[in-house]
């Protein structure tokens, strides 16, 4: 049988955009039926997909927390494409969002990165890894793995661990890693969480990459939990009490960090990161103050420290970097919840010295 035979009838782009729910927004998706595109099996994995295979596409703002009935059309504007891991062939295709008008939308923080780099911040060569946290959940919106009106057995077996007793979820965490491989997303790691049915999945790349990737994570998330009966939830206090939150720990350097004597501007880029403690509060995700308490491997958001190994610390400096003198620093206060387009966005101010 000849390749063209085993080609998919149709190519299917799933065109993903952030919505403008508030305090925590959301991601929508809309499928467009391509013709005579190639499938994306055309391009390897990890590839740069040409755009000009996407035409701007419209939506309905109105029913998205983006616009008003009496002027509800907003466009979405293709910015990167992979492959869809659900359809054979398929695209996922990122979108940034405008006006009817043609307009920057007032919700579209990918525009703000874009800015912040277009800046300068792009000359430091920014490389940013994300530690994605989320917890899985049953469609009543309890953690998987908590029995109906009672609580598992206390934090401390369940972080990095293997057995029944202590991993639920198995079947769609080994399904997602998948996934996620064959859609080509910049992965480097997965690993179980310390609270009951928590993970986390880590993305890294240059910045306005690794923004992207992490929404496309979240998308693909979502899409396979469809398929395990499961919800995932990013919320940053999943469950109250005793249990750890969600984060989003950011790891950022510049080539200046990442070089031989890098640990001067490490040191300086937490000063700087210092010196701007609620700007950055502002940015990293609704409901902060129930997960930076100081308890739970975190620091109150009251305060701010940084230290070598130190993970009671708002910012932690890797031992290894501690060690060699050279690497990146990991702000631990951002949550699952926040929006990986203005914590960039917000580091690279601060440590670039950008308005």
């Amino acid at each position: 049988m000849t390749q063209a035979a085993n080609a998919p009838q149709a190519v299917f782009a799933e065109y993903v955009w952030i919505d403008g729910t508030q305090p925590t927004k959301e991601l929508r998706s809309k499928t467009k039926t391509l013709k005579g595109a190639p499938p994306s099996t055309s391009f390897a994995l990890g590839a740069q997909i040409p755009l000009d295979l996407f035409s701007e596409w419209g939506a309905d703002g109105s029913s998205t927390n983006q616009a008003e009935g009496r002027d509800s059309d907003i466009v979405l504007r293709p910015v990167r494409a992979i492959h869809d891991p659900h359809r054979e062939g398929g695209y996922l295709v990122l979108c940034e969002v405008f006006t009817g008008e043609g307009d920057l939308h007032s919700t579209n923080t990918r525009a703000e990165l874009r800015r912040v780099l277009d800046l300068g911040a792009a000359r430091e060569e920014p490389y940013i890894g994300f530690e994605q946290e989320y917890t899985l959940a049953k469609l009543d919106g309890s953690p998987l793995g908590f029995p109906v009106n009672g609580y598992p057995r206390p934090q401390g077996p369940y972080y990095c661990a293997v057995g029944a007793r202590n991993i639920t979820g198995r079947p769609f965490y080994e399904d997602f890693m998948q996934r996620t491989a064959a859609a080509g997303l910049s992965t480097t790691g997965f690993n179980w969480e310390v609270m009951p049915g928590q993970a986390e999945v880590q993305v890294a790349g240059e910045a306005l990459l690794a923004a992207d990737h992490i929404w496309l994570t979240r998308y693909v998330l979502h899409r396979t939990a469809e398929d395990h009966g499961v919800a995932v939830s990013i919320d940053a206090k999943p469950a109250k009490g005793d249990w750890n939150g969600a984060g989003m720990h950011t790891n950022f350097s510049t080539a200046k960090m990442r070089a031989p004597g890098g640990m001067a501007y490490i040191t300086a880029a937490c000063e700087a990161i210092g010196r701007n403690i609620e700007a950055h509060l502002a940015v990293y995700g609704y409901g902060y103050e129930e997960r930076l308490t100081g308890a739970h491997e975190t620091c109150s958001y009251r305060e701010f420290k940084y230290g070598v190994a130190d993970r009671t610390a708002s910012i932690r400096i890797p031992r290894s970097v501690g060690d060699k003198g050279y690497g990146y620093l990991e702000d631990r206060r951002p949550n699952a919840n926040a929006d990986p387009y203005l914590v960039a966005a917000r580091i690279l101010r601060s440590v670039c010295n950008l308005q």
